[in-house]
């Protein structure tokens, strides 16, 4: 961003901040973190490139726990001396508040085998969404990242510290910020009339104008929750991981119950506490302490919504009322904002109790376009639908959350009017505009919709707004003289369609937003998509020899080239291995639910060279389940698959997964593994009855500490152990255990075993005990999966018993398989049923040494 947009916003004759002119640092680059206590309480992170400082506003400050996904919203660049600037932006100026910094230093980049200088490879990386640095801060110090937030808006970043010397677990900002600090005072001073309940009356209150101006008679919070937001979508749609709303006509509304005192307020800190009393009397009813969001809504004669009644509630205080509660973000001193929408849905029915005025909005499940249609019937103003398991992001507008409304309705940002023509007092019509990339467009006129009692109260709230010159970087041609206005008024049109330009066409003024900040008002087009929406294809094939379609679990799968040779010296097709999947899908499927899965596909056999793959791309059915997971390796996040159902195992196998790799740990905690994995590796010089022998080896540990474990052949050269964990360690703590296991195994067995990871280094004729599969993203077949292997194996459980010498990987196939499961039943269950005592198997260990 160039420093135009700095200093646009700012008036210098009224702050001290740095005017905008580039500098650079003599010798390395700087960086500056400024802790900022504006509308609320955030921490500006700066890094110097080109000249200025490349800035992000991260509400919870910077961490040294690489556990800690920090987001940081990109804002304009700040000038190279901003570094310096502490001390007050008066009200009424953008950003009011108090700044001080709270940490300063130089950075490098963190990649020290690039050709570039250091500034032109941070450059190369903030264009490519991920930087990753150095940080020789006094707070902040070691390897850190920032990366772009997949499928977000342009500005949406995450700062992550690496794991590092300088790492330091459950890290909090605040409590590394001095008492004394002149922000901590601030907020003290800005507490002390009324605790944490003052409200401030701002520059902006005037109490006049009482149709137009109606929420600004109100007090202003100077702390506050700003919402989550929705993007607009064209049309309903039927999704079973999606739920839908009602969307009301009204205003947003906060209610924070957490202190004595309540707090009422809408998206943008308007206090609604008297306002609606109605509402707010009842919230004594309340048995809890939370945080509750929610839409004011007033009704007219005939039960309908009316957004224009809303607004007329000073003249008509016994309008009818609700306050619709729809999500839950605290409870009882705990945030539920990290939790599944649903699961905050449940909580919020447990904990709200109903009134005549404050009711619990309700859902439904999957079916949206019979939920429209019942909406449109009603002539209501259409439906909200959410991703059922979204967390819940303050100020931030996502596809994970969608409104889809039956009328063309927008906001706009009032940045002009013309003159009068004829016998047309005041004005004659508004110029609209909206922000794109920070930048003001304009998007079309409006002269029609008002009153002549409407014109003239706009009219005169318009004249207080006049500036000399057009705020549009590209001022457009209009057929009447302008008198330009300061961006700062939204209005709410309806309109017959938006033209390839931008631009409304027919547009019909309705009402001013007060309730909306001209922040907000960009440029959203509303035929983008969210992943999971994809345009689904419903054509037929062309060519039904060699493809067709089966529905599996009410989804089509088409399944392709059916005929094709997937191991050829045993002559088995992909519709062969399709095939075995559906028939073992019940025992198979429980060991894949809800895991992430390494995809290791072979599209053309396992003769041909086979690839993995992990991220989902844009490529796969909106019906199949993903889940983001981010990787610190790559610095980035990898949108996983899993598998739930036959219908996805059909797809998979399509593909070319012939074998599935799920993770040892399931949604929705990633952390903690289910199972632990004794990897039993052999060398080329081993053979199968060395590993035999190795894993009665593993078993006699096992039975000595009085666990049992359950193993299963890999299907290729070797053995897995695996011991139920449900849970309740992390992947360390895991990890550290095997680790101990295999020393035992490999002391028992030191001739034809080795714990050396290193190929290299490795002795070639020893098993490799390998216990750093339990780490988290690693991957082993599961029981029951096939393997890309001579023979069509399969990763079979087995009894202990069966380990003998002369047993062979290829004893259990294709073609065997289901024959045996069917006769031993699922000898695996247990792995996923309640996992061992970890403390009590080391005490018994010690005691047995």
């Amino acid at each position: 961003m160039a420093l135009k947009d700095y200093n646009e916003k700012r008036k210098f004759d009224e702050t001290s901040e740095p005017k905008g002119k580039t500098k650079k640092s003599k010798d390395k680059l700087i960086f500056v973190v400024q802790r900022h206590a504006a509308s609320r309480l955030h921490y500006d992170f700066r890094l110097e490139m080109e000249g200025v400082l490349k800035s992000w506003a991260v509400p919870k400050g910077p961490s040294l726990d690489p556990k800690d996904k920090r987001l940081a919203m990109e804002v304009e660049d700040h000038p190279y001396d901003y570094k310096d600037f502490e001390g007050n932006i008066p009200e009424g100026n953008y950003g009011a508040g108090q700044v001080e910094v709270w940490d300063s230093g130089t950075y490098e980049p963190l990649d020290d085998t690039s050709q570039l200088s250091d500034e032109k490879e941070l450059l190369k990386e903030l264009k490519a969404g991920s930087i990753k640095f150095i940080l020789q801060g006094k707070k902040l110090k070691g390897e850190f990242a920032l990366v772009k937030m997949k499928n977000a808006e342009n500005n949406a970043w995450l700062l992550i510290k690496h794991k590092d010397e300088f790492a330091e677990e459950n890290y909090d900002a605040e409590e590394n910020t001095s008492k004394n600090s002149a922000v901590t005072k601030f907020l003290e001073e800005k507490k002390k009339p009324e605790k944490q309940q003052k409200e401030v009356i701002t520059s902006e209150t005037k109490p006049r104008f009482q149709r137009f101006n109606s929420l600004v008679d109100e007090k202003k919070l100077e702390n506050y929750i700003r919402p989550m937001l929705a993007k607009s979508f064209e049309n309903a749609f039927d999704d079973e991981d999606w739920v839908f709303e009602i969307k009301w006509d009204g205003y947003r509304a906060i209610a924070d119950l957490s202190h004595k005192n309540p707090l009422f307020y809408s998206r943008n800190g308007i206090s609604f506490l008297s306002k609606f009393e109605k509402v707010t009397k009842d919230f004594k009813q309340q048995k809890y302490k939370m945080i509750l969001d929610g839409e004011i809504v007033a009704y007219d004669e005939h039960g309908k919504p009316s957004f224009q009644l809303l607004q007329q509630i000073g003249d008509n205080p016994a309008l009818a009322l609700t306050y619709q509660v729809f999500d839950l973000l605290w409870l009882n001193g705990h945030s539920t904002e990290e939790l599944p929408l649903i699961q905050r849905k449940e909580l919020l029915k447990e904990a709200l109790i109903e009134t005549d005025v404050i009711k619990y909005c309700d859902h439904i499940p999957e079916k949206g376009i019979v939920f429209f249609n019942q909406m449109k019937k009603l002539q209501l103003e259409g439906m909200i639908a959410k991703k059922a398991n979204s967390l819940y992001t303050e100020n931030y507008r996502t596809t994970d959350w969608l409104k889809i409304k039956f009328s063309n309705t927008d906001e706009a940002i009032i940045c002009g009017f013309t003159e009068p023509r004829g016998s047309r007092k005041n004005f004659g019509a508004l110029i609209l505009g909206k922000y794109i990339d920070g930048k003001l467009i304009y998007c079309g006129h409006t002269g029609t919709g008002f009153n002549h009692e409407s014109l003239n109260l706009l009219h005169q709230r318009l004249l207080k707004l006049v500036v000399k010159t057009s705020p549009f970087e590209k001022k457009p041609k209009t057929n009447m003289p302008v008198t330009w206005v300061k961006p700062e008024l939204v209005c709410e049109i309806k309109y017959s369609e938006i033209t390839k330009d931008g631009i409304f066409r027919h547009p019909v003024f309705m009402t001013i937003r007060e309730d909306k900040e001209p922040e907000e008002i960009t440029v959203s087009p509303t035929n983008e998509k969210p992943k999971e929406m994809k345009a689904k294809t419903s054509k037929k094939t062309e060519n039904p020899e060699k493809e067709k379609e089966i529905t599996l679990d009410k989804h089509t799968v088409k399944l392709t080239n059916q005929d094709k040779i997937y191991f050829p010296k045993d002559d088995i097709t992909k519709g062969d291995v399709v095939e075995y999947y559906q028939s073992v899908a019940a025992y198979i499927l429980p060991y894949l639910k809800n895991r992430p899965l390494s995809l290791n596909r072979f599209p053309n056999g396992i003769e041909e060279q086979g690839f993995y793959q992990k991220d989902a791309g844009d490529s796969m059915p909106d019906w199949i389940k993903t889940t983001e997971v981010y990787s610190e390796s790559n610095d980035k996040y990898i949108d996983y698959v899993y598998c739930n159902d036959k219908a996805t195992l059909a797809y998979l196998n399509n593909l070319g997964c012939i074998d599935l790799n799920p993770w040892n740990s399931a949604l929705p905690d990633l952390e903690h593994p289910d199972y632990l994995v004794l990897d039993l590796d052999p060398s080329k010089k081993n053979t199968f009855d060395d590993v035999i022998e190795t894993a009665l080896q593993v078993n006699e540990v096992l039975s000595s500490i009085h666990i049992k474990g359950y193993c299963k052949t890999s299907g290729s050269t070797g053995i897995h152990v695996y011991i139920p964990m449900d849970g309740k360690y992390d992947f360390d703590q895991v990890k550290d255990f095997a680790h101990i296991l295999m020393k035992q195994v490999n002391e028992k067995l030191p001739k034809i075993t080795t714990l050396e990871r290193s190929l290299q280094k490795r002795d070639d004729k020893k098993i490799y005990l390998d216990y750093l599969q339990n780490r988290t993203g690693q991957t082993l077949a599961s029981a029951y999966s096939l393997r890309p292997k001579e023979g069509a194996s399969v990763s079979m459980p087995l009894e202990w018993e069966e380990l003998k010498p002369g047993l062979k990987p290829t004893d259990f196939n294709i073609h065997n398989a289901l024959e045996r499961i069917k006769e031993k039943g699922d000898l695996f269950k247990p792995v996923l049923g309640k996992g061992i005592d970890m403390m009590k198997a080391l005490e018994v260990l010690q005691e047995n040494e």
